[in-house]
């Protein structure tokens, strides 16, 4: 057994919890992966190379290129986020054993070794308009193959937490998910939350932050540097 120093309790009742599962320095290394990804797609485009401010750190970048060319800065941002997740160090993480034992001791359940979902999400000063609203990883538990969604890892690459590009959860473990809305989004009215205390965990650089699937979260706004986290939609066995 590994020991989360009374995480497990505090997911069966809160509905989340933060555990150390890597290290600083294999996030750092695992940023290689989204900057070759940018570097990638700014190099095959005609638009000047210099122009995707190769010069500035990873959580600066984009946003520099957005008060210039926010178009520009724009498709970067998505061919990062549809593709970076397939390189080797992030898919290393996401398929680490560490992850998914700590994953099995706060369910109490066996989750699949392979065949989970794995996506790179961000969070950027210049586009707020895709910082998410309120939401539960599982809107509908119809049975369908998302209802096997058990637990979502959330892998920030970088510190992140209150002005870092960090979640706000409406804790407490539910039993069912709270009622969706499709309009622009998918998305909870805050309305319905009400009742539940928030929380906004911080989250150090090889901290993972563990969602049960029907923990309402959303993104804090962010004013500062852009913060990338690897998301892995835990499935049972």
């Amino acid at each position: 057994m590994i020991d989360l120093a009374g995480q497990e309790a505090a997911y069966a009742r809160d509905g989340y919890a933060v555990a150390s599962v890597f290290t600083p320095q294999e996030m750092e290394a695992a940023q290689a992966d989204v900057i070759e990804q940018l570097d990638r797609v700014a190099s095959a485009l005609h638009h000047p190379f210099e122009h995707s401010r190769p010069d500035l750190p990873l959580a600066q970048r984009l946003d520099a290129i957005a008060r210039d060319e926010k178009a520009y800065a724009n498709l970067l941002r998505l061919a990062v986020l549809t593709d970076a997740h397939r390189g080797p160090r992030l898919t290393g993480l996401a398929q680490n054993p560490k992850l998914r034992a700590v994953a099995e001791q706060l369910t109490g359940r066996r989750l699949q070794a392979a065949g989970n979902t794995i996506r790179l999400r961000a969070s950027f000063a210049a586009f707020p308009e895709h910082w998410h609203n309120w939401h539960s990883d599982v809107a509908i538990d119809d049975g369908s193959d998302c209802g096997r969604l058990n637990i979502t890892s959330w892998i920030p690459l970088m510190d992140a937490g209150p002005g870092q590009g960090g979640l706000e959860i409406a804790a407490g473990r539910q039993s069912a998910p709270f009622p969706h809305v499709r309009a622009s989004d998918f998305h909870i009215e805050p309305a319905a939350l009400d009742h539940l205390p928030r929380a906004t965990p911080h989250c150090r650089a090889g901290e993972v932050l563990f969602l049960d699937r029907f923990t309402p979260h959303r993104t804090l706004p962010n004013a500062g540097p852009a913060r990338f986290a690897l998301v892995v939609w835990m499935k049972a066995a």
